[in-house]
């Protein structure tokens, strides 16, 4: 496992839900708007204005996340069992546990951050993601970071599946990023 990356200026709510990982990804935008509007616009931005971020998911779900026109930090990847860990002023954290591979099982059902905290993944996966913004002299800096704590009878099953969807993943997240800078920048937020 990692622990909390040093270079973090200001703890995050995604350092209190998962302070070490076994893999992480962060993808980040600059955005030519106030850290204020960004934030509504993370709130506000549905997979529906990500274009590619929806074909991807709707291309593994079967087309199950297709019209569902509500805010991603809502729904998540469409992935059975996310849930809305906690939010800040400038964050939103969403995660789940489970065994996203084909053939595997949906996970322990959590609610909460403190159950998602006080899990163990043991053959499971534990995913957080956080979308976040901060302040910056261009404008706005725009994050989203994926920590993942695999589980040690996971490891295999999820190694090979995770080779495979983490570039669609990567996809799916830049995707989601350039939608909400869209929308902060001249987009109108409803």
């Amino acid at each position: 496992m990692r622990p909390m990356a040093s270079d973090a200026a200001i703890p995050t709510l995604l350092d209190t839900l998962v302070p070490t990982w076994t893999d992480r990804t962060v993808q980040g935008l600059d955005v030519a708007a106030s850290p204020d509007r960004v934030a509504a616009s993370i709130r506000a931005t549905s997979l529906d204005d990500a274009h590619v971020a929806r074909a991807l998911v709707a291309a593994r779900t079967f087309g199950a996340s297709l019209g569902q026109h509500k805010p991603f930090v809502e729904t998540g990847d469409f992935e059975p069992g996310f849930v809305r860990l906690g939010e800040s002023e400038r964050e939103v954290c969403l995660g789940f546990i489970g065994r996203p591979w084909p053939g595997g099982e949906p996970g322990d059902s959590v609610y909460t951050a403190e159950e998602f905290v006080a899990a163990e993944a043991l053959d499971q996966v534990k995913v957080a993601v956080s979308i976040r913004c901060a302040g910056a002299d261009y404008g706005t800096l725009l994050v989203t970071e994926t920590r993942i704590v695999v589980g040690p009878l996971a490891k295999r099953h999820f190694g090979l599946y995770w080779r495979l969807v983490k570039p669609a993943s990567g996809l799916v997240r830049s995707s989601l990023l350039r939608a909400i800078a869209r929308q902060a920048e001249g987009g109108t937020l409803s």
